[in-house]
């Protein structure tokens, strides 16, 4: 197995993702809100969803890339992970079976993870649930993977359409996931404030009484 190389944060970064996290604690769309800061891009497609209603999670982005369908790699992925990480886990290498379960996300769960974004499907839908550990997923099946195989850790993954890079920000909701390169955090930290404002003022104008294409066309004269 390849670990491969951890990015190592300084002090100013590791404010940015303490700030990146009280966004996501004050914004329950976080995720599309990043999205449209970075041109509407780098949200994976819809295959991703969440596996049951207010999952979210933000967190650097730890990867693993199973061969052949394997779940050894996955269980050695939660104990390298750090406090505070989102497993991002490739799909598509293997049969189409479940990657993650009850016994995964109870794991991930002591081990402090924030949650698990994978493109493949998970089982024991239920349970994610009740031990309040947020997955995203293709969608369920009874078919559970096996300990064999191996695959790699720390390495760059295709998850929804979007490459991830160890160290990317996640950010999980229900709206789906979007992938912040670890080298735009600082830029895209930024450019939120405006956008959630902007977000807000015309949610205000709407509960008003006006219409989008209204605002458009207002936003658009001298």
């Amino acid at each position: 197995m390849s670990e491969g190389r951890r990015v190592i944060d300084s002090g100013l970064d590791d404010d940015a993702w303490a700030e990146l996290r009280r966004f996501a604690e004050g914004d329950e769309s976080l995720s599309c809100v990043a999205s449209d800061a970075m041109n509407r891009s780098r949200g994976m497609d819809a295959s991703i969803a969440p596996m049951w209603s207010g999952a979210r999670c933000v967190g650097r982005a730890f990867t693993v890339r199973p061969l052949d369908g394997d779940l050894g790699v996955v269980f050695e992925a939660i104990d390298r992970a750090e406090s505070g990480d989102v497993l991002v886990i490739e799909g598509g290498h293997g049969p189409p079976t479940a990657l993650w379960g009850e016994n995964t996300s109870l794991s991930a769960r002591n081990r402090g993870l924030a949650g698990v974004v994978l493109g493949a499907p998970c089982r024991d839908r239920s349970a994610h649930p009740r031990l309040g550990f947020p997955v995203f997923a293709t969608g369920t099946t009874p078919r559970g993977a096996l300990a064999v195989g191996g695959g790699e850790t720390q390495v760059s993954v295709t998850v929804g359409g979007v490459v991830v890079r160890p160290g990317d920000a996640v950010i999980a909701d229900e709206n789906g996931v979007t992938i912040v390169p670890h080298a735009r955090l600082t830029e895209v930290l930024a450019a939120l404030p405006a956008a959630l404002q902007r977000d807000r003022d015309t949610q205000r104008a709407l509960a008003a009484g006006g219409t989008i294409g209204a605002l458009r066309r207002e936003a658009r004269e001298p």
